[in-house]
C-alpha cells in the first residue's frame, strides 16, 4: 500500500487477492485485503459463455471468458466502465474501478478486456506514470532491453516473432554482434534475431 502512497500505480486483474500465500481462500471478498485500499469489491463473478459489451471512460468494447461484477465502497472510486445490455446480471454494473489514493492509483479490471479496450487502460495508466518506452515505434513482438554500467549504455533487440522485422534507431548505432560494421539509424532483425547496439 506504502507503494501506491508514494507515486506507484497497481493494476489488478480478475480474481486478484481472491487466495492468500498459502493458497486457500481469502474471507473477505476480492480483491481480500485490498477491498478498503481500492474502495469496490467484487459482489458476483461468473464465466462468460458470450462476450459482454463494455462503455466508459476507455470507450467502447467487450468482454469475453471472465466477468465480475463490481461495487464501489468509499466516494472516492471511480466506475472506469460498466458492462452493457447483455445477460441481465450484468446491465450496467461496474467493470472497472480506479481510486486515487495519495501519489499514486489502484485500479481494479474485472473483466477479461478486448485488445483495444486493454491498450487504452494500460497506455493511460503508464502516461499518468510517467513510465516511456526506451525505444518508441517498435513493432509488436520487438523486445528492448537496456543495460548501463561503467558509464557505458547498451540496446538489446530482441524479435521474437517468426517474421524480420526494422527497428527505427533514435541515432545511429552499431551492432556489437551482427555482421554490421558501421553505425547505422535502423536495425533488421532476422525472425527470433537479437541485436545489440551501441552508439558510436
Amino acid at each position: 500500500m506504502e507503494y501506491v502512497r508514494n507515486g506507484g500505480h497497481l493494476l489488478l486483474g480478475p480474481r486478484s487477492a481472491m487466495k492468500d500465500k498459502f493458497n486457500a481462500l481469502q474471507p473477505e471478498r476480492q480483491p481480500g485485503p485490498l477491498a478498503a485500499f481500492l474502495g469496490g469489491r467484487v459482489d458476483q463473478f461468473y464465466a462468460l459463455d458470450a462476450d459482454v459489451p463494455l462503455t466508459g471512460d476507455l470507450g467502447s468494447g467487450t468482454a469475453s471468458i471472465w466477468a465480475e461484477q463490481l461495487s464501489t465502497q468509499s466516494p472516492d472510486t471511480t466506475v472506469v466502465e460498466r458492462y452493457g445490455k447483455s445477460n441481465g446480471w450484468l446491465d450496467g454494473q461496474p467493470a472497472v474501478l480506479t481510486r486515487k489514493v495519495g501519489k499514486g492509483r489502484i485500479t481494479y479490471v474485472g473483466a477479461w478486456l478486448d485488445t483495444g479496450l486493454l491498450n487504452t487502460l494500460t497506455t493511460g495508466l503508464l502516461e499518468e506514470a510517467g513510465v516511456h518506452p526506451i525505444l518508441p515505434g517498435v513493432p509488436n513482438g520487438v523486445e528492448v532491453c537496456r543495460r548501463t554500467g561503467q558509464g557505458k549504455s547498451l540496446l538489446i533487440l530482441i524479435n521474437h516473432n517468426t517474421d524480420a522485422a526494422h527497428v527505427s534507431l533514435p541515432e545511429p548505432m552499431r551492432d556489437l554482434i551482427g555482421s554490421q560494421s558501421t553505425a547505422a539509424s535502423a536495425v533488421d532483425l532476422p525472425a527470433y534475431g537479437v541485436a545489440v547496439l551501441t552508439k558510436e
